[in-house]
């Protein structure tokens, strides 16, 4: 609401100024800047939910923007001074959102028409008579500079964005084939062995000794469960590039442990996998520090354009131990490599954990 009150106070004033302090030109003219300012108004005041009507909003002012010079040119009159300058001026900011956050398809094809409606109100601009020949042609091309610095930097930024996930992806990468030599290379070894001497105890005491073969059967189960989870997280860790996983996966996530309970946002599909491994770390940590009976509370919910995933439970349950820094460290750096945020601590009376990351 702040943001669409600050968006609606900024059109006004420019509007009203240009109204107040310039000769008001064709209508031809006017009613394509008034269109323009209004939708770049309305992608900003609805930002980020506007990126996906972004390519044809651009395409809707170009065109206009084209119908309006199209209908002075029949009939040239006033110049469009400072009102074709502020049409410029947003077919130029929409060119640089355009190029920076459509699809390539979609941003080549609306982004070629809106720079040759961009260039074209050079001849309004410079009013009547309009210009002709080559010097038309000289002065388009001089005025089409406008939108390429636009679309350029949009398309920059773009790159910049694409070299910084890949560099995300090349450190992820290696650091979760470290990981996994470690498990496999000692954790894995040492639980194998665990499972190996239950079974062999097992054999060994017969039926001398049943209670101590019903607590070796229970160590032996828990080290296969174990040896099992391991492996899986194995093979997740040399996954090349680990998936999102859907709001279903992490409802089953936080089923298998009966005392927690869920909390998502409706209109969210999916769960980036780092915030997926956050709550899956967090809830480990309760069950190991709390025992399985102990309650917690899952929330995935929307701030504007971040996610924020929030694991709470109560005060002291989740105190700090020997197992616990490796796994929120482990986190912590990877949700920041991604360019969110993370902590871990006490809240009020209860421990939280909480991660924001970019949609």
């Amino acid at each position: 609401m702040t943001r669409l009150i600050g968006t609606a106070s900024v059109v006004a004033v420019v509007l009203g100024t240009a109204i107040v302090a310039v000769p008001l030109p064709s209508p031809a003219l006017v009613v394509p800047s008034v269109v323009g300012v209004l939708t770049l108004a309305a992608v900003v005041a609805t930002w980020p939910r506007s990126k996906r009507w972004l390519a044809p909003a651009t395409f809707g002012v170009a065109l206009v923007s084209l119908g309006g010079s199209a209908l002075w040119l029949r009939s040239p009159g006033l110049g469009g001074g400072t009102w074709t300058l502020l049409l410029t001026a947003v077919l130029m900011v929409l060119l640089a959102l355009l190029c920076r956050w459509a699809p390539p398809v979609w941003a080549w094809a609306v982004g070629v028409p809106a720079v040759v409606a961009e260039a074209l109100l050079i001849l309004p601009t410079t009013g009547s008579p309009p210009l002709r020949g080559w010097e038309a042609v000289g002065a388009c091309a001089f005025w089409s500079l406008a939108g390429l610095v636009g679309a350029a930097s949009g398309t920059y930024l773009r790159l910049l964005d694409a070299r910084r996930g890949a560099a995300v992806r090349a450190a992820r990468r290696a650091q979760q084939v470290r990981l996994a030599a470690d498990l496999h290379d000692h954790v894995a070894h040492d639980v194998s062995a665990m499972v190996l001497q239950a079974q062999a105890a097992r054999v060994l005491l017969g039926d001398r000794a049943g209670d101590v073969a019903a607590v070796l059967e229970r160590i032996e189960a828990d080290g296969a469960r174990a040896l099992t989870s391991m492996q899986q997280s194995i093979r997740v860790l040399r996954e090349d590039d680990p998936k999102d996983r859907d709001v279903a996966d992490l409802t089953a996530l936080v089923e298998q442990h009966p005392t927690a309970v869920l909390h998502v946002d409706p209109e969210l599909a999916q769960v980036p996998a780092a915030l997926y491994r956050v709550v899956a770390e967090s809830l480990t940590n309760v069950r190991k520090h709390a025992g399985p009976d102990a309650g917690a509370v899952v929330r995935l919910e929307r701030d504007q354009d971040r996610l924020v995933v929030t694991v709470t439970n109560p005060a002291g349950t989740s105190s700090q131990g020997p197992g616990l820094g490796f796994g929120l460290s482990s986190l912590d750096e990877q949700v920041r490599t991604l360019g969110g945020t993370f902590s871990a601590g006490p809240v009020g009376h209860h421990w939280e954990v909480r991660a924001v990351m970019q949609r």
